[in-house]
């Protein structure tokens, strides 16, 4: 993934930002949080980025601070995942490998949305990102969610660049996504006009300062999943009924 005219842009705003390291920011990894999702227009990122810059700080590495991550999501044949967070089903799960250009460094993940409605990601450094899961990667998927790797296929490819923020308190984590791309054996679709903002909190603060700012802008939350927006995208045969609202909120967005 190319870094583009737009995240050129941004570098030149993130400069003005005050940097943190990736040791610092372990501070708040919040692997058990609650997660709060805007999805905006990207033409409005750089009136967001210099309002907030004198409140959060910018993941800074080797003097970059825009990093690409690369996804592959497994689910079943029959979409088990997909149908959980359609049903809107309280203890569902995402299952990806993933890699992150910051540190180089891949991970088998597992996300859990549980009945509280707080999010909990389990995972275990891999070599490598891969289409087949290994012997430990099996008995952690089993672990963590009782079920059996046999069940799961590569589902989907997700790449996205992303802008990590953290605030002057390191209270809450911010995460900037743009640049999506999805796509799987058959199709593949960008979202180059999308920018995905989630702040994560350890819980709900309505008085945090990025919230206010996109409340002004009159930029509301919504929630969004990458995976299953993208397998809408790339399958034609999965039922999406529950998505129709959110798929015009998002073309009226991107328009």
């Amino acid at each position: 993934m190319q870094t583009n005219k737009c995240d050129l842009e941004y570098n030149n705003l993130l400069s003005r930002l005050k940097t943190i390291s990736l040791d610092d920011l372990d501070k708040v990894k919040l692997l058990d949080r609650k997660d709060t999702k805007f999805v905006f227009n990207q033409n409005k990122l750089p009136l967001i980025l210099g309002v907030i810059q004198n409140h959060y700080r910018v993941l800074e590495i080797d003097n970059c601070q825009i990093f690409n991550y690369k996804n592959i999501y497994y689910d079943t044949d029959g979409f088990l995942f997909y149908k959980q967070h359609h049903n809107e089903q309280r203890n569902r799960y995402k299952v990806r490998f993933r890699k992150y250009s910051n540190s180089n460094k891949s991970f088998f993940e597992i996300k859990i949305k549980n009945n509280k409605n707080r999010t909990k990601k389990e995972r275990m450094l891999v070599k490598e990102m891969s289409t087949k899961l290994g012997s430990d990667q099996k008995k952690y998927l089993k672990d963590v969610t009782g079920i059996k790797s046999a069940q799961l296929v590569p589902s989907l490819d997700v790449q996205f660049s992303r802008i990590t923020l953290v605030d002057n308190n390191f209270s809450e984590r911010l995460t900037i996504d743009n640049n999506l791309v999805v796509k799987n054996k058959c199709s593949s679709k960008a979202f180059d006009k999308l920018t995905i903002l989630e702040i994560k909190q350890p819980k709900y603060n309505p008085k945090s300062q990025f919230i206010h700012v996109l409340r002004s802008l009159n930029i509301h939350e919504m929630r969004f999943s990458k995976y299953c927006l993208g397998l809408i995208h790339v399958n034609q045969s999965l039922k999406y009924n529950r998505f129709k609202t959110k798929l015009l909120q998002l073309n009226k967005i991107l328009a």
